[in-house]
């Protein structure tokens, strides 16, 4: 029994100590990188690097992450990453997405959208976190107006 308690012991600190009201969300910092991977007749797939903030002061590692991506509150595509990324505490990170274009949805529908320069960019997904063996999946939201001039590269081609 003592042998039991010793083990599940730090475990238990660990759940304890983690208190959830002072975890702050990362902040979403820009879009860097966007580059094309695979241009189809349905299909665009390709590669952009998002840049956030962690404001918190320990770090985990992001195993998996998925959402969709609306742009004027049209559906633009789905998003996933393919990579482990570490995240360190009070440090800005960069996440290696992948992003899936639905081309005859992009011409029909966000026309109007491309002669814009700025454009309400939505995101709504989960992220699975880990800490010390730990797993958490979390919701990840984003709402806010956005410089879309590096998503137009993607349509353009």
């Amino acid at each position: 029994m003592k042998r039991l308690l010793l083990m599940l012991a730090p475990a238990i600190f660990l759940l304890i100590s983690c208190n959830s009201e002072n975890i702050r969300e990362p902040e979403y910092r820009e879009i860097r990188d966007v580059r094309i991977i695979n241009v189809g007749l349905l299909q665009t797939t390709a590669g952009l690097d998002l840049v956030y903030y962690n404001p918190n002061n320990f770090g985990v590692q992001l195993s998996e992450a998925r959402g969709d991506l609306y742009i004027d509150d049209q559906y633009f595509g789905r998003f996933g990453i393919q990579d482990k990324v570490a995240v360190h505490k009070r440090d800005e990170f960069i996440v290696p997405a992948i992003l899936k274009m639905d081309n005859i949805s992009a011409v029909k529908n966000h026309r109007e959208i491309w002669k814009k320069k700025k454009a309400l960019i939505r995101i709504e997904g989960f992220a699975k976190v880990s800490k010390a063996g730990f797993n958490k999946e979390i919701p990840i939201k984003y709402e806010g107006m956005q410089d879309i001039e590096r998503l137009r590269t993607i349509v353009s081609n």
